[in-house]
């Protein structure tokens, strides 16, 4: 009972917004892996037979967090079905259905399948759980970066971004010996660098972007650079193998914030999977931050005036309502304005009539505790605008924005 309520406000997070299904004809331990989250919630949805997955999925209720494929090295057709049909499934969504595979040994992962998400089956639950909430929002990015480019794809350019994008590239770090293998592995798919120092490896990624990191070196080693990565908010969601000789070692790695961990000898074939899947989610992550960012500047700088159309506005807010439906969430509208107005003693009066001056500074502190997903605009005959996806989103805005009123003394 007490390791489930170390966890327990993790899971609670991450079952707080909506069911995640876990593909499994037959039982597995993947289900012990994620007995704290059956036991904690009743979002965690068992899926025995393709017949249950179209309902599921078909059905009326919003769509799911996640699906868990659990993925052997032989497994049993029910299971093979079912991955068959949520591939189709998948593709015929306007917004993403993260997939998150969870492999055991020598499982070779299905490059075709997609997964948003691939881990070894060595993850303990306590690191599983919240990582499947940074799959989701990682998925929320791509949907929101996916609508900015079809709302405002004359205005931006990613092009450089594309450009640097054609060979993807991988960092091996460390002198673990694997180098070698992994540079065959990925011949004519991938540019991969090698480094021997953790400061070596940091100047490199702070100099070129990467899809991915190897961490191929002591576990001691490795663990301590992926905690010098995790704190740089450049590096906090680079996609990061690592290799681990035992299980307790593997823990260690996942806890200090591996994306997947390479456990004991994996065989050529099994590890080109993991590999290519790595890069993969880090080619869509870079993609989605260099449009997120291209428009979150558009949308801050607008037209000739500092605005954006009101037609832009509204179609932005009729597109982001017809994914978040789909989500069962909801578009929170927060006006910047009347914000500052309701919480400090400013005279409305006269913020009307220095609106030019206000509208500037507000639109400053905005930009600068958002999150570039969030929508942050200065609208024409609406005035600074933020649009957010759930009420907890748009209740965290507020606070932070009210906070740096705050600490700048626009309050007083």
């Amino acid at each position: 009972m007490t390791h489930l309520t170390s966890i327990n406000v993790q899971a609670e997070e991450t079952s707080s917004f909506g069911k995640i299904l876990l593909l499994s004809p037959l039982k597995t331990h993947i289900l012990e892996v994620l007995a704290p989250l059956a036991e904690l919630s009743d979002r965690l949805v068992i899926v025995s037979s393709l017949r249950q997955l179209e309902h599921e999925l078909e059905s009326d209720t919003p769509l799911p967090v996640c699906v868990i494929l659990p993925w052997n090295v032989v497994n049993p057709p029910e299971l093979l079905e079912m991955a068959a049909y949520l591939k189709g499934y998948r593709r015929n969504q306007s917004v993403e259905v993260p997939l998150v595979m969870i492999t055991t040994g020598n499982a070779q992962i299905p490059l075709n399948l997609k997964a948003s998400a691939c881990f070894s089956d060595s993850i303990p639950p306590s690191v599983l759980i919240p990582r499947l909430a940074q799959v989701r929002r990682m998925a929320l990015r791509s949907d929101e970066a996916r609508l900015r480019r079809r709302l405002l794809g004359s205005h931006i350019t990613v092009d450089g971004v594309l450009e640097e994008m054609e060979t993807p590239s991988l960092l091996v770090a460390g002198m673990g010996g694997h180098f070698t293998t992994i540079q065959n592995l990925t011949l004519r798919r991938a540019e991969v660098v090698g480094t021997l120092s953790a400061d070596m490896t940091l100047d490199f990624l702070g100099q070129k972007g990467f899809e991915a990191v190897i961490l191929d070196g002591e576990t001691w080693e490795s663990s301590d650079l992926i905690t010098r990565l995790r704190a740089d908010p450049r590096f906090f969601s680079l996609p990061a193998l690592a290799y681990a000789k035992t299980p307790a070692d593997a823990e260690m790695l996942y806890a200090a914030g591996a994306t997947d961990v390479i456990l004991g000898d994996m065989s050529e074939a099994a590890l080109y999977g993991h590999v290519m899947s790595a890069l993969r989610a880090g080619r869509r992550q870079r993609l989605s931050d260099g449009i997120l960012t291209a428009s979150s500047k558009w949308l801050t700088r607008g037209h000739d005036d500092g605005t954006v159309s009101e037609k832009i506005y509204d179609d932005y807010v009729a597109m982001l309502r017809e994914t978040t439906g789909k989500r069962g969430e909801a578009v929170h509208e927060l006006k910047l304005m009347d914000l500052i107005a309701r919480f400090t003693a400013h005279d409305p009066s006269l913020m009307r009539r220095n609106r030019e001056a206000w509208t500037g500074t507000v639109l400053s502190i905005a930009m600068a505790v958002c999150r570039d997903e969030d929508f942050v605009a200065n609208v024409q005959n609406r005035g600074p605008v933020a649009v957010l996806r759930t009420k907890k989103g748009m209740d965290q805005l507020s606070n932070r924005i009210m906070m740096m009123v705050r600490t700048t003394g626009l309050g007083n």
